[in-house]
């Protein structure tokens, strides 16, 4: 989706002093990380960022999830790190330690929080400061491999492999960045990854997509999207999933709090739904109680059967008891990639993780 404000940027005037200090800063920043005037913490672990060039959701947390997964299904030993943005506690915490859940949404984030319950057997940990949570990851859990949840920009912690996503709807060419466009930095940061993966979100031309990324970058570049696998009940995360069809026909209510709702509704209207209601929140939305009877409320006035939410919102609704009485069903999803990646990505953790260097 284009930003609409590219649309009206001479409304932005007022914002040009921030926009340069911002690229001035960016800049600069990469400059002394890149030069090695300041130097980057290293670990004994091999550490993996996923990461992305826009502000908002290009599928960072599904591809965590499945990197973390794959990974451990080889057999190396995986922790992951995020932030947990918009979380109440702004202390360190260990969201799971690989065997149980000790932490909640509030206090982890919904990101985080799902990661753990899509990650058995993987350490979650979450800091505000991402160096200091895979530094404390090491030291409890010694991984061989730490994944870092959106950690391109953190420059602070040495990364051994890059993989950063890229919207295939935001053109990589426009020179603004945020807050005038949604780019965290510009294009060229590109040169620092080492494999891209392009979020095609339903578009194909592959050699248009892929030929945007080549202008900046020699890594290797892949296509890959947020495909729906299946719906569960709110109430019971252990359940067989329903397959994605068992919507059809059937009048739904949308509810979500993610950064691209619309995204959501594709993939609802591609399973033959009858969207009837939409309520879109904000990007990591803290659901309360009155939010519940309001959600409730709208579906008895549109006519919804069920109400459809994201795995991301899951998390902070299934704390409110009045949420578990309604009819929600969560959209469990999966980030599917060309098959030429999985080889090429196992090959390269393998070697680097066999160097002397990040040996434990």
């Amino acid at each position: 989706m284009i930003n609409p404000l590219a649309k009206f940027r001479w409304l932005l005037a007022p914002l040009l002093p921030l926009l340069w200090l911002y690229r001035l800063v960016v800049t600069a920043r990469n400059f002394c990380y890149d030069r090695g005037i300041v130097k980057s913490k290293k670990l004994p672990a091999l550490v993996i960022s996923i990461g992305n060039l826009s502000v908002g959701g290009t599928g960072k947390t599904p591809m965590t999830i499945f990197l973390a997964r794959l990974l451990r299904d080889h057999g190396w030993r995986v922790a992951i790190v995020a932030r947990g943005y918009r979380r109440e506690s702004k202390e360190l915490v260990v969201v799971s330690d690989g065997q149980h859940i000790l932490a909640n949404a509030i206090t982890a984030g919904d990101e985080p929080l799902l990661m753990a319950q899509a990650c058995d057997g993987v350490p979650v940990i979450v800091a505000d400061d991402k160096t200091t949570a895979a530094t404390i990851a090491f030291e409890k859990f010694s991984p061989q491999i730490i994944v870092v949840d959106d950690g391109f920009q953190h420059r602070r912690l040495h990364r051994d492999i890059d993989i950063v996503l890229v919207d295939a709807k935001i053109p990589l060419s426009n020179l603004w960045w945020f807050p005038a466009w949604p780019l965290r930095e510009p294009a060229t940061s590109l040169r620092r990854a080492d494999f891209i993966i392009l979020n095609t979100g339903g578009q194909n031309n592959r050699q248009r997509l892929a030929g945007q990324c080549h202008k900046y970058t020699t890594a290797k570049i892949f296509l890959g999207a947020l495909q729906g696998i299946g719906w569960r009940e709110l109430a019971n995360a252990s359940q067989k999933l329903l397959p994605p069809a068992f919507v059809k026909d059937q009048p739904v209510l949308l509810v979500s709090g993610i950064a691209h709702p619309e995204r959501f509704r594709e993939l609802v209207e591609k399973f033959g739904a009858r969207i009837v209601g939409v309520t879109a929140f904000r990007n990591h939305y803290r659901y309360r109680e009155s939010d519940i009877r309001a959600i409730e409320s709208t579906r008895k006035a549109c006519g919804a059967r069920y109400i459809l939410t994201t795995s991301k919102d899951a998390g902070k609704l299934a704390i409110l008891s009045s949420a578990a009485a309604l009819p929600f069903l969560v959209l469990e999803t999966a980030f599917e990639i060309e098959p030429q990646f999985l080889p090429m990505l196992v090959n390269s953790v393998r070697d680097k993780v066999l160097s002397p260097a990040n040996q434990t």
